[in-house]
């Protein structure tokens, strides 16, 4: 398995104001995988069929938000942590901070281990 990048160019300005053209790596020729795809492949690994995986993963993917929405961070073992952060907006005065301060709602997802290990030492190649 390689991951794949082309060449972009890019105009960039520094400091001074000069603007010049510089080339940087992007990854490309992505294909998505579905849930059904991913319910597949396990089923392939376990004793469990598509459909039941499907189900597991289809509660997972409802259950994650819950959790999360009653401030909670959920830790899911060797595939990671899911967890909320946001953004808000500064006040001049403490009291002025209120929920209204809060701007924008992220979800972060931190990795565990075992997928981090996996992700160490990857191959790449150019696309054509």
């Amino acid at each position: 398995m390689s991951i794949k990048y082309k060449k972009v160019k890019q105009r960039v300005t520094n400091a001074k104001g000069q603007v010049k053209e510089v080339f940087f790596a992007r990854a490309c020729q992505r294909h998505k995988v579905t849930l059904e795809d991913v319910a597949e492949h396990i089923a392939g690994y376990t004793s469990l069929s598509r459909g039941d995986v499907y189900s597991v993963l289809i509660a997972l993917s409802d259950t994650i938000p819950d959790y999360l929405l009653d401030n909670n961070t959920v830790e899911l073992g060797d595939l990671g942590i899911f967890s909320l952060h946001f953004n808000s907006q500064s006040e001049e005065a403490e009291e002025k901070v209120t929920w209204r301060s809060i701007q924008e709602l992220k979800i972060r997802f931190r990795p565990g281990k075992r997928i981090k290990d996996r992700l160490k030492f990857p191959s790449f190649k150019l696309a054509k």
